[in-house]
């Protein structure tokens, strides 16, 4: 919960949150939520984003899913260093794209 600012403390320093973007890593055997970020901004994507969790969490994933805004093929690389398996979608621009997805 987040208590409103006044609205004349919003003009003068020009503050406007329009979203508030949450992501969240949950275990999927015992629907724990395990770590949550909260932000703001639109900085940066939501791979980075993840990428961020997971190495906060790194010790405790043995594998993460998510959907297609996760593809990032860094993110992938680096869940691989840290030895969690990734399991996301690829976007679709090529005709192999329907391959790594099949896999």
């Amino acid at each position: 919960d987040r208590s409103p600012a006044s609205r004349h403390y919003c003009q003068r320093i020009s503050y406007r949150v329009q979203k508030l973007k949450v992501t969240k890593l949950v275990d999927t055997a015992s629907q724990a939520v395990i770590d949550v970020h909260c932000s703001t901004n639109r900085e940066g994507s939501d791979a980075d984003l993840a990428e961020q969790i997971a190495r906060r969490n790194a010790g405790d994933l043995r594998s993460l899913a998510a959907d297609k805004g996760y593809d990032k093929q860094s993110l992938r690389e680096g869940l691989r260093e840290l030895g969690i398996r990734p399991l996301i979608k690829h976007r679709i621009f090529a005709p192999y794209d329907h391959a790594h997805n099949a896999r």
